[in-house]
């Protein structure tokens, strides 16, 4: 070979495509480090540093299979700040972003291995428990509401309110789970909000 040494079947594959046939037009190696690294931030969000919602659905859909076929434990929590509309037409967006920020960090310190921290929306986060029934989701769901709390200027603190709940035999789907778990979330607002709400079936295969 003309450089004296094996280029290897990454550079010669990539000769060839480029400049023998003619199939590949400025091509350009990049190592696969790099490429899962590309793929990762692809999956986060930007500025919470959490999974995005893509990643949320394609967790929760495994998750939920896997219950359907091993009869695994899997719960999930859906966390929604508190007022927040109010927050940022009075502070701004950019102290919204702040808030926002903060709640990702505490969800990260938080959250044990296992678990899959996500921004779910705008001001939504969701948190998936893996092997983890409805009694151990509400105790990790309420320190996680008691630690995620942030102070504004002026002393107000921004809180959450928080939805849990498990699979069961009510659950086919992750859809089901999800609006389970909304459910749970509507039912801690209406209570007074800076609390949790579950939602729990009778003889349940996950209690």
């Amino acid at each position: 070979m003309l450089l004296g040494r094996n280029v290897g079947i990454a550079v010669a594959m990539l000769d060839y495509l480029s400049n023998i046939t003619n199939r590949m037009e400025s091509a350009t190696l990049i190592s696969e480090a790099h490429i899962e690294e590309i793929v990762g931030l692809s999956l986060r969000d930007g500025l919470t540093g959490l999974f995005n919602h893509t990643y949320f659905y394609q967790q929760i859909d495994l998750e939920v299979r896997r219950f359907r076929r091993y009869d695994t434990p899997v719960s999930l929590a859906l966390i929604d700040i508190d007022d927040f509309k109010e927050v940022n037409d009075t502070h701004g967006h950019r102290e919204g972003d702040r808030i926002l920020a903060a709640m990702g960090r505490t969800l990260l310190s938080l959250a044990r291995d296992s678990d899959i921290c996500c921004r779910y929306g705008g001001e939504e986060f969701a948190v998936i428990f893996p092997l983890t029934n409805i009694r151990e989701s509400v105790e990790i769901a309420n320190r996680m509401r008691m630690e995620m709390a942030v102070s504004l200027p002026g002393g107000r603190v921004v809180t959450v309110s928080i939805g849990v709940a498990t699979c069961g035999r009510s659950i086919e789907t992750f859809q089901d789970l999800v609006v389970k778990a909304d459910a749970a979330l509507y039912q801690a607002k209406r209570n007074g909000k800076n609390q949790v709400g579950d939602v729990s079936e009778g003889n349940e295969r996950d209690m």
